[in-house]
């Protein structure tokens, strides 16, 4: 009786181990499906040639580490099918995303075709602005997305927006002077110090002309009132989010004024102003013995 428990025993553990494989074999095969489908999706979008809803199928997609390398041909497939139209256009604009889901090989060929694109754009911008080309320097400028932070192709397009104003003059070299760094050696350098340093419009009743120190000067000056604005701005965004904020709120130590006028309850029947040497202070006065204090503009105390 013992040794056919035993069997019996045995038999189940051989059964349920068979269930169990089983089971394995079937979750491959519907994650193996699953893979399948998506490379198969991936690829319908190549072939649709609609690379923006690719990139998001690639950046999302979740595999294992051992279906990877399917995911990585597509890439490979993305990527030629996008150098054989020379779409340089997506390939520059989604420089940073396409890193992500690409191999090493992929990636190479991306970053040398955008290298031969800038160089190819930098080159014809120089010839374009030698020879006065401006409608070439135009079209460069706003087609070109692949060089818009280029310092080079920057400063060689305001050099031939210098060249098209009245050149003898203060305002068309203070403006190149704003528009390039001082410590910018690129290409057309000596042609834009030379713009900058136009002594032909000399004259004692007027400013200029600019020397390199002035350059200096004007770059340091612009970076710091260009700081000083976007602090300002930033500021005021701020103040106008905590403005909204207090609408529809009871107001709150540490508000200010404009919370405060902005919150339930809004704008004091009178105040009651002390200033001395110590700054100022500020009684709102509500009615029915609700009343607000601040010192300096901030609430700092209240009564209800």
């Amino acid at each position: 009786m013992l040794k056919v428990k035993h069997v019996a025993i045995g038999v189940g553990l051989i059964l349920m181990l068979s269930a169990c494989n089983d089971e394995k074999v079937i979750k491959e095969k519907n994650m193996e499906s699953g893979i399948e489908a998506e490379i198969l999706t991936l690829e319908t979008l190549i072939k649709e040639r609609k690379y923006e809803d690719l990139l998001v199928e690639m950046e999302t997609l979740d595999v294992s580490e051992s279906e990877i390398d399917k995911v990585r041909a597509v890439g490979t497939k993305f990527v030629d099918q996008l150098i054989q139209e020379k779409n340089v256009q997506f390939l520059g604009s989604k420089y940073n995303r396409m890193r992500i889901v690409l191999n090493r090989e992929d990636w190479n060929k991306v970053v040398k075709i955008i290298e031969e694109e800038k160089k190819l754009k930098l080159d014809e911008m120089e010839q374009a602005v030698r020879t006065k080309d401006f409608l070439k320097v135009q079209e460069l400028y706003e087609n070109t997305k692949v060089l818009e932070d280029n310092e080079e192709f920057l400063a060689m397009y305001n050099y031939a927006l210098y060249l098209q104003t009245d050149q003898n003059s203060y305002k068309a070299s203070g403006a190149l002077a704003l528009a390039v760094n001082p410590k910018y050696f690129g290409r057309m350098r000596d042609e834009i110090v030379a713009g900058i340093t136009n002594t032909s419009y000399a004259n004692p009743s007027s400013f200029g002309p600019i020397t390199l120190n002035d350059w200096g000067w004007i770059e340091h000056e612009y970076r710091s009132n260009l700081y000083t604005m976007e602090r300002r701005a930033e500021e005021k965004k701020v103040m106008n989010e905590k403005i909204e904020n207090a609408r529809g709120m009871n107001p709150t130590l540490g508000m200010t004024y404009d919370e405060v006028l902005a919150s339930l309850w809004g704008a004091p029947y009178d105040i009651n102003r002390t200033v001395t040497e110590y700054g100022s202070y500020e009684q709102w006065v509500y009615g029915n013995g609700q009343y607000l204090y601040f010192e300096d503009g901030i609430l700092t105390s209240f009564q209800d």
